[in-house]
């Protein structure tokens, strides 16, 4: 049930004492701070610098700041929407527009404070560095179980189902040739099985020979089929070449599974896109683990480019894999399994007129507590 991602709330307690050392955490790995004055900038007063200073010493694949908002209108009789700004750092102290998680962590602590309840409002905004996210607290009654077994439903203290209303984004090929999928090709051959794909399968570990020849399709040594592979269906960039999106047979899926991966080598290999990889397949009724309920898609996300190694589960990953399995499914609302070590489902719900995703999850507070700190 946890996050892995952090949240950071600034709001300066305007009670006329001028105290910034204080930071009150409340987890899902989450943080709440209590110490900045809220702005109409997209800026928070402690700065990007500060941010990232935290992140790092969080050391969570990403942590999430939020701080209250009034966002300016052109229309003076009309008032100003009230939210929060958020930011997200990764742990090495790279900043990245979306994270889907910490979004899920900061809505729960906000949705659920004595403020938003009181006033019975269900439904919280962030102002994101590129887009406005919307995420509101659902009330029917849901279980959700992840590959674990492990299942938490809304009986479960301090647990809340979220939906997050976050972009489309769509799924452009990558062209043929050395630059294009080729390279893609090499590197991904290269963070797999050590080797390029282009060599006769001799370079490859043993113990990784017999996939390395089934995935590459005429792998031998009499003949080497440089750049090819039966197992992979499409190879495409999300917009802006934020992350690079491979989508593989089911088979083609499982053969690289259990392989020690070499990050250094998908963060090197091609630079056609700035953020993450994500691997995906179509699910067979089949691929669901025991007393599991069956999916649609089946993924892997690693964000060499940001400092992550592999994400355990990527909520804004799924503004581009909940559209593409869509559409190619013909189905309005489909539900991944994301098969990191600890694994996670993600429900998404396609609005393909507004250009948008419902990304459902269930968030648990775990951790609620206080920094001190010095500026």
């Amino acid at each position: 049930g946890k996050t892995d991602k952090n949240c950071v709330y600034n709001e300066r307690l305007d009670n006329g004492d001028d105290d910034d050392n204080s930071l009150d955490d409340i987890a899902e790995d989450v943080e709440i701070d209590t110490t900045t004055k809220p702005e109409k900038s997209g800026i928070s007063p402690r700065g990007l610098e500060w941010m990232a200073v935290v992140a790092k010493e969080f050391n969570q694949a990403e942590t999430a700041f939020v701080w209250p908002v009034q966002m300016p209108t052109l229309d003076i009789s009309t008032p100003a929407p009230s939210g929060y700004a958020i930011r997200y750092f990764t742990r090495t102290g790279v900043e990245v527009d979306l994270c889907g998680h910490a979004t899920l962590a900061s809505a729960s602590v906000l949705l659920n404070s004595k403020e938003k309840k009181d006033a019975k409002d269900n439904r919280i905004t962030f102002y994101a560095k590129h887009d406005v996210l919307q995420a509101d607290l659902l009330v029917t009654p849901t279980n959700c179980t992840n590959q674990s077994n492990t299942q938490i439903s809304l009986s479960t203290p301090n647990a809340s189902r979220i939906a997050m209303n976050f972009p489309w984004k769509n799924v452009t090929p990558v062209p043929t040739g050395e630059n294009g999928a080729e390279a893609v090709l090499d590197m991904l051959s290269r963070a797999f099985f050590k080797a390029g794909c282009s060599s006769s399968g001799k370079e490859v570990e043993s113990a990784l020979t017999s996939r390395f020849v089934k995935f590459f399709s005429g792998k031998n040594e009499s003949n080497p089929c440089p750049f090819s592979s039966e197992h992979v269906l499409h190879i495409g960039t999300t917009d802006g070449k934020e992350d690079l999106f491979l989508e593989l047979t089911e088979e083609g899926f499982d053969l690289l599974r259990g392989i020690d991966v070499d990050h250094d080598a998908l963060a090197r290999g091609w630079d056609g896109y700035s953020r993450g990889v994500i691997i995906c397949c179509c699910a067979s009724q089949g691929s669901s683990p025991e007393n599991i309920a069956p999916v649609d898609f089946r993924s892997r996300f690693f964000g060499p480019k940001v400092g992550i190694d592999e994400d355990p589960v990527t909520g804004s990953a799924h503004c581009s894999l909940g559209p593409y399995f869509g559409l190619k499914l013909g189905k309005t609302t489909v539900v991944g399994r994301q098969e990191s070590e600890r694994s996670g489902l993600v429900e998404c719900t396609l609005k393909q007129e507004e250009g948008r995703v419902n990304i459902v999850g269930t968030a648990v507070t775990t951790i609620s507590g206080h920094l001190a700190i010095r500026i």
